[in-house]
């Protein structure tokens, strides 16, 4: 299984974050599953390939040539994918993934976020989606959603489109659960 990961570039982060994301990396590896990222060897991105590569697993990433300059690429990709724009990296990751885990991140993780709880929504893909909520970084976000619900903005089978979980235990057993809707 290709599990595209979506998280944070920044090493400013609590070191809570980076073992968590070190942790899911592993086990990732050790599932036998290969990880698409966007490519960069820093914060929790660079921690999810530290990670996968521990447990020998296979990495695919995926950046336009211009972030070559802003971030330095990670050394551990198996695969490494150059692209053009954002665009075409975001439609990359999204067309290679069987599922998608998010973990902490910022501006750019929120856009990965809701573009494919998005298009889950509107039936482009029926792929699991996670929210990995190393120490709740994910409650604000959910408190948010879970307002725009009530208050009618959000239709209520998107809250049923993606899983929020606190383990990488609990992220395999959302992604490799058989799904009733394709049985």
């Amino acid at each position: 299984m290709n599990i595209t990961l979506y998280g944070a570039a920044s090493d400013r982060i609590d070191r809570a974050y980076v073992e968590g994301v070190e942790e899911l990396g592993r086990a990732i590896a050790k599932r036998g599953h290969t990880m698409v990222f966007g490519a960069g060897s820093t914060g929790l991105m660079g921690a999810a390939a530290r990670g996968v590569a521990a447990g020998h697993g296979q990495i695919i990433g995926v950046t336009p040539h211009f972030m070559h300059t802003l971030e330095p690429v990670s050394n551990l990709c198996t695969e490494l994918i150059a692209t053009e724009t954002m665009a075409e990296r975001k439609t990359i990751m999204e067309e290679k993934a069987d599922a998608f885990v998010i973990v902490p991140g910022g501006i750019g993780t929120f856009d990965e976020f809701f573009q494919i709880l998005t298009l889950k929504v509107l039936g482009r893909h029926n792929k699991p989606i996670i929210l990995y909520n190393i120490k709740g970084f994910w409650d604000n976000m959910i408190s948010v959603i879970g307002t725009d619900l009530i208050k009618g903005f959000i239709d209520p089978k998107a809250a049923s489109c993606f899983a929020i979980c606190e383990t990488p235990e609990s992220v395999f057993h959302e992604i490799e659960a058989p799904d009733p809707d394709n049985d």
